[in-house]
């Protein structure tokens, strides 16, 4: 089941008319795992094995890692060797396959080896990682492991997260699990606006421009206008779908009383490429760092040091997101930038630094390299990416250039709600938002919102980008 299915609207009204309905903690908390386990089971019910085995498995990890204390070392890696052989088989293995395969072709070496065709489960890096992290922080002893196993489940199931985010840190849900939550008015109606943004920004925003995107980048011979106009349409869409994704997950675990991490901070108005990733899915940015870049030593010693973090942390970010080499690439590509940016960045002059201009310059050359990194990203055949990469960025057939600026024209006009919403939430709504004007407008709007939904929505919806990872 996803956000912009018809079922949903309904399976989610039911879901907030019986839990705000029920006076115990206990019994909400009972009726949100088993709303939960229907969300995520609703097409293949067996995917909930696995989500169960995880957090199964991490909830006893931690109470025997505090019953144990001087053995936690092999309790972890229990923890942890179950979470990523789990993610390992049903996300890498065909992968794996395949490469040998290919590689026992290349030397001419005579083999029966071929792709199981496994299904992956929807969420699975999202909810791996979360309940890894869980893990981790009773080794180090950041938190304490929690008896109550309900309490628990829902801070890793909880339904409006679970299948693409924000990655949660389990402390913080974990303390909204165990905490009684109130029916509030205005939660409910901040919750209801932001899950309308968010549903906006898919269904008109990142699914209008989809299908141009997706043409482009299946035909076989395309130029570069054509190829660079479509990577700038993707770079449009995948923040329009994820962001979207993210604000109805924030607005609808909202309006039953939880507050999930803010996941996207303007990433395209980044000045640098750390600047990006403080701004892009901050919260499996954040995972990355703390979980990976610190361990391996990034946040000390030298310049060596921190480009072995850096490129290893990276590397792995990129193959998180699929099972691809273009994903590996991309990953790459974002660790020479972060490498070239920090040896870059002493010699700068400072007078260029104080110039009024250099903030904007800082931000189109960044969205430049933020879009040649969503290239890598999008174009998983590797003969396609390098023939893109080969081809001029200004040399095209008429027709090609001609549907180029068709494309341009159909992403600016996409993009134009984007920016009108990033102008409203951060100058106009701190102005009137406690005016007489506010609520009215505010209805309006989700009026507008609704016609535009209705107007907009497929019959048969696409899914969000994030579901594959």
């Amino acid at each position: 089941m996803t956000f912009i299915q018809t079922e949903f609207l309904w399976f989610f009204a039911i879901v907030f008319t019986v839990y705000w309905s029920i006076p115990s903690r206990a019994i909400q908390n009972l009726w949100l795992g088993l709303v939960s386990a229907v969300f995520y089971g609703w097409v293949h019910p067996w995917f909930l094995i696995l989500l169960y085995v995880s957090a199964i498995v991490d909830y006893f990890s931690a109470i025997a890692m505090e019953r144990w204390w001087h053995r936690r070392g092999r309790i972890l890696f229990v923890s942890l060797a179950t979470n990523l052989v789990i993610l390992g088989y049903f996300k890498y293995f065909d992968f794996f396959i395949v490469n040998i395969a290919a590689a026992f072709d290349a030397l001419g070496v005579h083999h029966t080896l071929m792709p199981l065709g496994i299904l992956l489960p929807p969420g699975i890096s999202f909810y791996t990682f979360q309940s890894m992290a869980y893990s981790i922080d009773v080794f180090r002893g950041e938190i304490k492991p929690r008896k109550n196993l309900l309490d628990y489940m829902i801070a890793v199931s909880l339904f409006p997260h679970l299948v693409a985010g924000p990655v949660q840190r389990a402390g913080n849900l974990l303390l909204q699990a165990e905490t009684n939550r109130r029916f509030d008015l205005q939660m409910i109606r901040s919750g209801f606006a932001l899950a309308m943004w968010g549903a906006f920004k898919k269904v008109v925003v990142a699914d209008t421009v989809a299908p141009y995107v997706d043409k482009v980048f299946a035909l076989k011979d395309v130029s570069g206008p054509l190829v660079y106009a479509a990577t700038l349409g993707f770079a449009v869409q995948i923040l329009a779908d994820f962001s979207g994704y993210t604000d109805v997950a924030r607005g609808v675990a909202r309006m039953i009383g939880f507050e999930l991490v803010e996941n996207f901070k303007n990433p395209y108005m980044a000045t640098n490429p750390s600047d990006f990733w403080r701004r892009w899915h901050v919260s499996f940015s954040t995972w990355i760092k703390d979980y990976l870049y610190i361990p391996f030593g990034g946040n000390t010693g030298g310049f060596w040091k921190q480009t072995r973090a850096t490129t290893f942390a990276m590397l792995l970010s990129g193959l998180w997101h699929g099972a691809s080499w273009n994903f590996v690439i991309w990953g790459g590509y974002h660790a020479v930038i972060l490498t070239g940016y920090r040896l870059v960045t002493p010699n700068i002059p400072g007078v260029l630094k104080t110039q009024v201009w250099s903030h904007a310059a800082s931000v189109v050359i960044m969205f430049a390299f933020t879009c040649f990194g969503w290239l890598l990203f999008r174009e998983m055949d590797s003969a396609a990416l390098w023939s893109h990469l080969t081809k001029s960025p200004f040399e095209a057939p008429h027709n090609q250039l001609v549907a180029s600026v068709a494309l341009l024209a159909i992403t600016g006009a996409c993009s134009v709600p984007l920016i009108l919403g990033m102008w409203i939430q951060k100058r106009v709504i701190p102005r009137i938002q406690h005016s007489e004007w506010y609520l009215p407008l505010q209805a309006t709007t989700w009026a507008f919102f609704a016609v535009c939904l209705f107007v907009f929505v497929r019959m048969s919806a696409m899914d969000f980008i994030y579901f594959q990872f």
